[in-house]
């Protein structure tokens, strides 16, 4: 049974949209308005775009993020460790209440930094991980 788990969005997110728009209204003073219109309309529909183009399904034993609607597959057996964190890292959350992911295997992330995504009920994520990976280290 696939479970989705949408992204938490924080409020900065749609202060980056609002902040886009100023600035488009602010260049656009001499500009023309058609170009306006269709650049403004370009530039804030991807802003939008990017943020529901985040989220998190878990699947039989795998662990999918979804970032701009590209799929990272990893299994879940190989998680060791889920930390609650907040946090900026670069990564496909957009909230700073975060959840961190470590593996135990470098060759999953082809890295051995963690990963770090921001289901909206933290929770419920971590308690469907461990239903399927006991025994994962979860750190407050």
């Amino acid at each position: 049974m696939k479970t989705v788990y949408r992204s938490r969005i924080d409020w900065w997110v749609w202060g980056v949209v609002v902040f886009s728009a100023a600035v488009i209204y602010v260049c656009s003073i001499d500009i023309s308005w058609i170009f306006t219109a269709i650049y403004g309309t370009f530039i804030i529909g991807l802003e939008i775009v990017s943020f529901f183009g985040v989220w998190y399904t878990i699947e039989d034993d795998t662990l999918t993020v979804y970032n701009l609607f590209r799929p990272h597959r990893m299994p879940i057996n190989k998680i060791s460790e889920v930390r609650y964190c907040r946090g900026c890292i670069a990564g496909p959350a957009l909230s700073l209440t975060r959840l961190s992911i470590q593996f135990k295997d470098r060759s999953v992330l082809k890295s051995f930094s963690p990963i770090e995504i921001s289901p909206k009920d933290r929770d419920a994520f971590v308690a469907h991980l461990l239903r399927i990976n006991p025994d994962i280290n979860v750190v407050c």
